[in-house]
């Protein structure tokens, strides 16, 4: 991730006013991504996916190599055949099991057996070699997908953080504003008891201290959500508690070319990267589809013995073998899993085209928005400094009985409205900012 890129500068003042124990506990955005990049559940998920497809790889790598397996078992039978068999396998049988009787209606025979068998696949007509290239492929897909899903996070993080760093600005500034509205009550009782201003007017004015009350009880829920939102990203209780820095510092960005953002996001982003690799396996696919119309060679081999009693090895035998197996008809399955197989991998180009261009759509609309955020800003930060004059000018004339209350209240609510303003398009820079780099892969 590109830190610098963010412009971020986070001046820890209200943690520092606190005193070194509470700047210590500070949240920095870059502490915040390095938790949700251990912690996040969509990220421990990703993990899981990118085990189980490593995992894939290496069962079929195991296809190639022998297989071993041992099988032992019990049996009393009196069975004609199989005490006929079982006294071949212990080496015992004599010239008196060719008494007629004894055939027709033997004793019961107890047999103990064990057989060690070995199989190795000689020649499988490229079906082992395309299910490991599919394996492999579909690895390295999951793991271009775990990369998005952290530039995801990574997104996801500083929309959160700098979501609760602004509710707490906006809580900050509906408190000015109720400050604010609470003295000019204060003046107009004065000017009232006077008898310089009527009485509506302080009725008025107390309208409007309710009304900042009301938004100083809803900024203060709206700081309950953000850091439990917030919480939830980084994998934490939501109940988590947070210091969070005062305010957003930007540094001015570096003009930069649409044209060779979009041409670094069709060649780095990860989902792109592994839409691509999907692909490829989906074609490996076909291949492996129509293996099944070849035959397969295998070697066999096996060592058995059989007993009376449990420990004992009254008689074994080895046998080795090599099959051939030639597929001639299946009811036309391999035809209709190599068609899917072209389907599907059809299905899958098609699907890296549009992503290409819904890539190239995102980056220009990233572009064109943290153009417009950052023209904004530059807006908003003018409107601040233009109603803050403003509001001291109405104030002064207000106590010389120059202008109506009206002007005044007007006044406060559009100073109030500007740092709002300014608070929110500093956050939509650093969104902007954020969104941008992940559409090019670079977050």
């Amino acid at each position: 991730m590109h830190l610098p890129r963010l412009m971020l500068r986070m001046a820890v003042a209200a943690a520092v006013a606190a005193g070194p124990a509470a700047a210590e506990e500070a949240l920095t955005l870059e502490r915040a991504i390095a938790i949700a990049e251990a912690q996040n559940h969509q990220l421990r998920a990703a993990d899981a996916r990118l085990g189980a497809a490593a995992a894939g790889v290496d069962e079929a790598r195991s296809y190639r190599l022998p297989r071993l397996d041992l099988e032992a078992g019990y049996q009393r039978s009196d069975n004609p055949v199989l005490v006929f068999g079982n006294l071949l396998r212990q080496e015992d049988f004599g010239a008196e099991n060719f008494d007629l009787g004894r055939l027709n209606r033997p004793d019961a025979l107890d047999n103990w057996n064990v057989t060690v068998m070995v199989e190795q696949p000689l020649w499988t007509g490229g079906r082992l070699a395309r299910g490991e290239e599919a394996a492999r492929l579909g690895r390295d897909a999951a793991s271009s997908g775990r990369e998005r899903a952290r530039q995801e996070v990574v997104r996801r993080t500083i929309a959160s953080y700098t979501g609760a760093v602004v509710a707490d600005r906006r809580l900050e500034v509906a408190r000015e504003a109720l400050a604010t509205a609470g003295a000019h009550v204060g003046l107009i009782r004065d000017l009232y008891e006077g008898g310089l201003v009527v009485e509506s007017d302080l009725l008025r004015a107390r309208v409007r201290e309710s009304e900042l009350r009301e938004e100083v009880i809803r900024a203060e829920s709206g700081v309950e959500v953000a850091r439990a939102t917030l919480n939830l990203v980084l994998g934490r209780d939501l109940a988590t508690p947070i210091v969070l820095p005062e305010t957003l510092e930007l540094e001015p960005a570096d003009g930069e070319d649409l044209e060779a953002l979009i041409e670094r996001a069709r060649g780095g982003r990860p989902d792109l990267e592994a839409a691509r690799r999907q692909t490829a396996a989906a074609q490996t696919g076909v291949a492996l589809a129509r293996a099944g119309r070849r035959p397969t060679v295998g070697f066999q081999a096996a060592w058995e013995t059989n007993a009376r009693d449990f420990f004992g090895n009254d008689g074994d035998n080895v046998t080795l073998g090599v099959g051939l197996r030639l597929p001639l008809f299946d009811g036309f399955a391999t035809r209709a899993r190599e068609r899917r197989a072209r389907e599907q991998a059809s299905e899958a180009e098609v699907g890296v085209e549009l992503l290409t261009e819904s890539v190239a759509l995102e980056v220009r609309q990233a572009f064109s928005e943290l153009r417009a955020a950052g023209q904004r800003l530059e807006q908003s930060a003018q409107s601040v400094g233009l109603a803050r004059r403003s509001l001291t000018i109405v104030e002064d004339r207000y106590k010389e009985g120059l202008t109506t209350l009206p002007e005044l209240l007007d006044a406060e609510t559009a100073l109030t409205t500007a740092r709002l303003r300014e608070v929110a398009a500093r956050r939509d820079v650093l969104l902007a900012r954020a969104s941008l780099d992940l559409a090019t892969g670079e977050l």
